[in-house]
């Protein structure tokens, strides 16, 4: 549902429509009080009560940890990490490619959507099933020989007869690799050692990883680990528009890759993420307040997440477990304020410190009109030929505002298969896009004969 529907889901019965968001006026977005006590009445939570609540809501939305497989709850239940909403099909997928397929997985996709949530739920899978698990995270150093020495450190103690038997060597797995800098054929001795296990090795923030000479090495592995019928997986995870933004372009590993893109959660996905963390936490989300969040979030777990936390924080700071209106706006600023100053200063560039309306409507436009799973969005020309109308994301834009947002690098065309689609430069960049625009239409509006400032 286009974020526009936000004007008439939340327009009080008996008001006048909201403007067309497809039109060049700006859309009215509004956010009411929610059901429940009148904004500023406080509740009369006690002090042990709060805290208790406080404690439940910072374990039901996580907006800073990514999940972590399967916990075990104080009742004894073993239950899927609080708040893991969707990923179903993609976590099937991946199961099905690694224990089934014996092949190698990329999973990509925008930061702020699960990756590194799913991998975890993965791992804890593939544990389960008696894979044996690695894992190791990348920095920007990073290179073959020191992720591979990575991998290998973190494979079980137990496997410690595995090595050399020397007293100065190396223990466990990590004792299969030479003592120089490892390559993709050194790999393949060490997995002679391995063959009886079923090994899933992931490799995290892959994206950070600079150095191609690496990335090549990588391709070159799995495919010789492929050729030989290894039992060993890969699962490769990083910020990517594609599989091949990341291992580069090798047709000899089509075959031998499954590529993953992680989709938007739905609507109703983040409505149900926001439901089940105010269940767990003993707070009220009113139905409008789960679709208010879900509208803003456009599909990223992570500021869903977020908006909900903030939210039920600013509640709990009143005394109050039910979120209202008010509790919305808090959080949207919060939200703002904790943004990645980066992003911050692309859209006060593009803007001009709000100072360029053209600019920050064709900005408002991407974000808040159609786009498909993966966040892209189209741009095309309609209209009589002597008046064409220039439509962003189905929203008329100003097109010499349009080219300059363009120039700027905060959208750019989808470096993939689909001419003529866009998406935003820079995750969250949507989201701070619309909450930036909802809080400017909350603002006190000058009276008539104001001056301003």
């Amino acid at each position: 549902m286009p974020v526009r529907a936000l004007a008439d889901l939340f327009r009080p019965r008996g008001e006048a429509p909201a403007p067309d968001f497809r039109t060049a006026e700006e859309p009215e977005i509004t956010i009411p009080p929610m059901p429940g006590t009148e904004p500023g009445e406080e509740g009369s939570l006690t002090r042990p009560s709060l805290d208790a609540a406080r404690r439940r809501l910072a374990e039901s939305f996580t907006p800073t940890r990514p999940l972590v497989g399967r916990r075990k709850r104080k009742d004894g239940d073993q239950s899927s990490s609080i708040g893991f909403i969707g990923r179903e099909a993609e976590r099937e997928r991946i199961m099905r490619a690694v224990a089934e397929d014996r092949s190698h997985v990329v999973i990509f996709g925008e930061r702020g959507r699960g990756k590194t949530s799913l991998a975890n739920m993965v791992m804890a899978q593939a544990l389960a099933m008696g894979f044996v698990v690695a894992r190791h995270v990348c920095a920007a150093n990073s290179d073959f020989d020191s992720i591979m020495r990575g991998l290998f450190r973190d494979i079980p103690r137990w496997l410690s007869t595995l090595g050399p038997a020397g007293p100065e060597d190396p223990p466990g797995a990590l004792g299969l690799l030479p003592d120089r800098p490892v390559l993709p054929g050194d790999v393949m001795v060490a997995s002679n050692a391995l063959i009886e296990l079923r090994l899933l090795l992931v490799v995290d923030e892959f994206d950070r990883v600079v150095d191609q000479e690496t990335r090549t090495a990588f391709a070159d592995t799995l495919k010789q680990l492929s050729d030989r019928g290894v039992p060993l997986s890969f699962v490769i995870i990083g910020v990517s528009e594609s599989a091949e933004e990341l291992l580069g372009r090798h047709p000899s590993i089509q075959r031998c890759v499954t590529r993953v893109p992680l989709p938007l959660l739905s609507h109703e996905e983040v409505e149900e993420l926001v439901e089940r963390g105010a269940e767990r936490a003993g707070l009220d989300y009113s139905p409008t307040a789960r679709a208010c969040i879900a509208e803003l979030a456009r599909g990223v777990p992570y500021m869903g997440q977020l908006l909900a936390l903030r939210a039920g924080q600013a509640a709990l700071d009143h005394g109050r477990t039910a979120v209202q209106g008010s509790d919305l706006i808090a959080a949207m600023q919060a939200a703002v304020v904790e943004a990645d100053p980066r992003i911050i200063a692309i859209y006060d560039s593009v803007t001009r410190m709000e100072r360029d309306p053209a600019a920050l409507g064709a900005l408002r436009a991407a974000a808040a009109g159609r786009q498909d799973s993966l966040g892209r969005f189209q741009v095309w020309q309609d209209g009589p030929p002597d008046k064409p109308v220039l439509r962003v994301a189905g929203i008329a834009a100003d097109p010499d505002a349009w080219r300059r947002v363009l120039q700027s690098g905060a959208i750019h065309p989808f470096r993939g298969d689909g001419p003529g689609l866009y998406v935003f430069g820079e995750a969250m960049l949507q989201q701070l896009v619309l909450l930036r625009a909802v809080l400017a239409q909350q603002a006190p509006r000058p009276g008539p004969g104001a001056t301003p400032e």
